[in-house]
């Protein structure tokens, strides 16, 4: 019987031996497995952080805005770096517009011409006044020395006239007066040199342009 209680005891005492054995590993089970998961899961943090901080940082950091030329930068388009030759722009005036005025001045200048070489008791300035007015407003030749020869004789022809005009009965002037009669005689020899370099013009036209007036202005009407 004593034996008995003994085994039982110690029976008892190995089971409970065995017992606190078997808590202990599920305890230690569960440490591991705890400290196994941690780890996991630090491991799982540590390499998510690279996708999510770029995403993060290019997220949250505007972009660089895009860069646009500067004036200074931009090259300039082909037609802004070629010049016309001379001879092309002179045509391109000619052809424009500046033709009719030539035209219309040398037309009205040779008949007011006629008119004085016929010893036309009345002639009339208003036309050519007109005429050489628009003619001066108009845009000038593109080359120096063809708009020089254009402007000194459209003036010409406006002060000759002008001085004839004042000395005559239409100016309200006194022909048979000396002065009056100077004057006059002095405006057709202005006026006569206007008309000399209309005809040097219209020749510089074409030797040196190739350029041709649709009519000739001084040919003889009749």
């Amino acid at each position: 019987m004593p034996r008995a209680g003994v085994c039982s005891g110690l029976t008892g005492t190995r089971a409970g031996r065995s017992a606190g054995r078997g808590g202990a590993r599920r305890v230690w089970c569960a440490a591991l497995l705890c400290a196994g998961l941690a780890v996991l899961s630090a491991c799982s943090d540590e390499d998510e952080p690279v996708g999510a901080a770029e995403s993060a940082t290019s997220a949250s950091t505007p972009s660089a805005p895009r860069s646009t030329p500067t004036p200074s930068s931009v090259s300039p388009s082909p037609s802004a770096s070629v010049s016309l030759s001379p001879r092309a722009a002179v045509t391109g005036w000619f052809t424009s517009g500046g033709e009719d005025q030539l035209v219309d001045v040398m037309g009205v200048a040779a008949d007011v011409q006629a008119r004085h070489e016929r010893d036309a008791l009345i002639i009339d300035f208003t036309g050519l006044f007109d005429t050489v007015h628009a003619a001066q407003k108009y845009a000038p030749i593109p080359d120096r020395a063809t708009q020089t020869a254009w402007k000194t004789a459209l003036q010409h022809l406006s002060s000759g006239a002008g001085d004839v005009y004042n000395a005559s009965a239409l100016g309200r002037g006194t022909e048979d007066d000396p002065k009056s009669r100077e004057q006059i005689d002095h405006g057709w020899k202005e006026f006569g040199e206007g008309v000399k370099g209309l005809k040097a013009l219209q020749t510089r036209l074409h030797r040196q342009f190739g350029l041709d007036l649709r009519t000739d202005p001084w040919a003889d009407p009749t």
